[in-house]
């Protein structure tokens, strides 16, 4: 098309505006184009010039300002949904797997042959609960995400979202790193009762790690909303 430049352009800067998901924003982008591509022929079949069809279907679809506000709303849920279901899912599998792999290659805590204070047990006990409690508020949370999507604007359903994944993985991380250290505090060998188990909580970590880059990247693009 010979003016397929207007388009182009208007694309380019709103792909340079959003920030998210590649593979959300790059679906939201060609939604965009799809729309723009079908009002440029209804206005070319009203006899309109073929760049100034693509300018006319341009101004209703709306400005760059305008339309990143929705798209933007998008790609925060659509990231925060993402949080919250490695939360969910995840997170039981590898504290699941935890202790399989501890009671099969070391089994009771008494075999280590470390003493531990009587507060320990408590603690790690504690600790996996939490584990499966954030798990839960994960599962919650993209319930309660389903029905904020039906009754309320996608930015407000996106920063919510974005509030509890970010909050939830905060926690998460803050009893990992606690158990983690008193661990490390009170007899190094806790940290690697075996290669399996080193394995396991080594894979662990790198969960962590990803569901921080995922709470992360939900925030900053529901903050990045001017709306």
């Amino acid at each position: 098309m010979a003016g397929a430049g207007v388009i182009d352009r208007y694309l380019a800067d709103l792909a340079g505006s959003l920030y998210g998901s590649p593979a959300r924003k790059s679906d939201l982008l060609a939604e965009a184009r799809d729309s723009l591509d079908d009002a440029t022929e209804s206005y070319l079949s009203a006899g309109l010039p073929e760049e100034e069809a693509q300018r006319r279907a341009v101004s209703d679809f709306g400005t760059v300002a305008e339309v990143r506000v929705d798209f933007q709303s998008e790609l925060g849920l659509a990231t925060g949904v993402q949080a919250l279901r490695s939360l969910a899912l995840a997170l039981p599998v590898m504290h699941v797997l935890w202790e399989l792999t501890r009671l099969t290659t070391i089994g009771p805590w008494s075999n280590t042959g470390v003493r531990m204070p009587e507060w320990y047990g408590p603690l790690a006990l504690t600790a996996d609960y939490t584990g499966y409690a954030v798990a839960g508020l994960g599962l919650v949370a993209l319930l309660v995400a389903r029905v904020l999507c039906r009754y309320a604007r996608s930015a407000r359903a996106g920063r919510w979202v974005s509030l509890v994944a970010a909050t939830a993985v905060g926690v998460d991380l803050l009893v990992r790193v606690v158990l983690v250290s008193v661990s490390g505090l009170i007899d190094m060998s806790l940290l690697l009762l075996s290669w399996p188990c080193a394995a396991v909580g080594l894979l662990s970590m790198v969960l962590s790690a990803r569901l921080v880059v995922l709470a992360r990247r939900s925030w900053r693009a529901c903050v990045t909303i001017v709306a």
